[in-house]
């Protein structure tokens, strides 16, 4: 698709409100738990705007090569914006691409790591991306993936699954299908990965107040958008003012610190 045809609106709102408080300290933990190395080749899967790109770059060079995928193109279109904006890695070349994650992008065999953050879950086929994953890896090629633990550990999410409900509407539960540690190991296992490590943490999101994290997610949040879609604009108040109570516990003079919670695996080809 021409770039010119392609709407960024919501995945620039995922970029400018979601990636500093929640997706990019996540992804530097990810990146971390990696440990990318200088020439490395790395397949970032279910890139969204590019932040865990952007971060291994920076420890690729010289001689790196990553190449990023996912399936919505408005989301890769801001990624290798964005990406050009920061100013390129020497050192290291960068592809983007508007791909399913079932489908490769790569010759087999040829990664030494794969990527996949807060992806698995949202894929369309998350055993066919597993093994997508899995045959893109040299053989001991690493996997660094995370999953959300369960909603109700992820407290700003909850709220507004709860406020949802009080209403009769469905809230968004697909980003934390996989919030079972149990399901999480049994999607990298099934694919034939080995589980190096596996652990759940937790981490602070940071917003100004409860109707920014409302309106941050609304603008740029894939599922929980449409999930917020239902409301209809005579409620909107009345809901945000359900969510502020609900948050009540987590209130600070400058804002709110809202826990998220998820899984961290690192496995081997």
């Amino acid at each position: 698709m021409p770039p010119e045809t392609v709407d960024t609106t919501a995945a620039q709102a995922y970029e400018d409100h979601l990636v500093g408080p929640i997706f990019g300290p996540w992804a530097q933990r990810v990146v971390d738990l990696a440990n990318p190395v200088p020439g490395e080749t790395v397949l970032d899967v279910a890139c969204g705007t590019g932040i865990g790109a952007r971060l291994a770059g920076l420890r690729l060079a010289p001689g790196g090569h990553l190449v990023s995928i996912d399936n919505d193109a408005g989301m890769v279109a801001v990624a290798e914006r964005t990406a050009n904006i920061a100013g390129p890695t020497a050192g290291v070349t960068f592809e983007w691409h508007a791909l399913p994650a079932e489908e490769p992008a790569l010759a087999d065999g040829s990664a030494d790591l794969c990527l996949c953050m807060q992806g698995p879950q949202f894929v369309s086929d998350p055993p066919a991306a597993m093994a997508m994953i899995h045959r893109a890896l040299k053989p001991g090629g690493r996997l660094a993936a995370s999953m959300w633990s369960v909603i109700s550990d992820n407290k700003g999410h909850y709220a507004l699954a709860r406020a949802l409900e009080s209403r009769g509407l469905a809230p968004a539960k697909k980003p934390f299908s996989l919030g079972d540690p149990q399901a999480a190991r049994a999607l990298i296992t099934g694919a034939g990965f080995d589980i190096v490590s596996f652990e759940t943490d937790e981490l602070i999101a940071s917003f100004a107040s409860a109707e920014a994290f409302v309106d941050g997610v609304a603008a740029g949040a894939p599922a929980t958008r449409h999930a917020l879609a239902q409301l209809s604009p005579a409620d909107r108040k009345d809901f945000i003012a359900d969510v502020e109570r609900l948050l009540a516990p987590y209130a600070q003079a400058e804002g709110i610190e809202l826990p998220t919670r998820a899984h961290l695996v690192l496995a081997r080809r």
